[in-house]
């Protein structure tokens, strides 16, 4: 077996396609989380994760579905950034 396709696979079951209002404000909300912040800048702004965990709630989503879900929120923001979601 191919863990790795599997996996990806068990991801791609949390990708959704909703129109996401989370990513209309994005550049917004990040500069305001991060006027007078000192060290590393946020990337994800507070709504986003807020959006994950409902979703992960309110759906009973597994780990990897909700990593799905994370995945396409970034590539709909044009951002490639890694996206480490605590359990």
């Amino acid at each position: 077996m191919n863990w790795s396709v599997y996996n990806q696979s068990l991801v791609r079951r949390g990708e959704i396609l909703i129109g996401f209002d989370v990513i209309d404000n994005w550049d917004k909300e990040l500069k305001q989380l991060n006027r007078d912040k000192v060290g590393e800048p946020f990337h994800h702004p507070n709504t986003f994760l807020l959006l994950l965990g409902y979703a992960k709630a309110c759906f009973h989503l597994p780990y990897r579905q909700t990593e799905g879900i994370a995945q396409e929120g970034m590539l709909k923001t044009r951002f490639h950034l890694s996206l480490i979601i605590l359990q």
